[in-house]
């Protein structure tokens, strides 16, 4: 059974790294998140979830191809029922992915609100 993909959209600085903090946090992760955006993929175990053991973070602002994705293990991380696989920017990835996510719409409010809509 594959892992479980959240894809983040929202425009820069709608909030979409720090919910994955927080996301983070509520999972256990004790190392600081930050985002990915020059590295594009990092990983934290997870400690406490009964499912799943690891954060997978990826940003992918700069991917365009399925060759970009198997380049970076992406295919290899979705096929460990034990990763979360939170993916920032996925519109590129979308069409590799079908029906294996689940989509959240960032928009900006205002400095302290944002709205989070999840997408069928």
């Amino acid at each position: 059974m594959p892992g479980k993909v959240l894809a983040l959209r929202g425009d820069l600085g709608s909030g979409k790294t720090t919910f994955t903090k927080y996301l983070a946090a509520a999972l256990g992760v004790e190392k600081t998140v930050t985002s990915p955006t020059f590295v594009i993929l990092k990983k934290y175990p997870i400690l406490n979830s009964p499912k799943f053991t690891q954060l997978v973070h990826i940003d992918c602002y700069r991917l365009t191809s399925i060759d970009d994705l198997d380049s970076i293990g992406f295919f290899e991380f979705l096929e460990d029922e034990h990763n979360l696989v939170v993916v920032e920017w996925p519109e590129s990835i979308i069409p590799f992915l079908q029906n294996k996510i689940e989509i959240l719409d960032f928009d900006y409010i205002s400095e302290n609100e944002r709205k989070i809509t999840r997408s069928a």
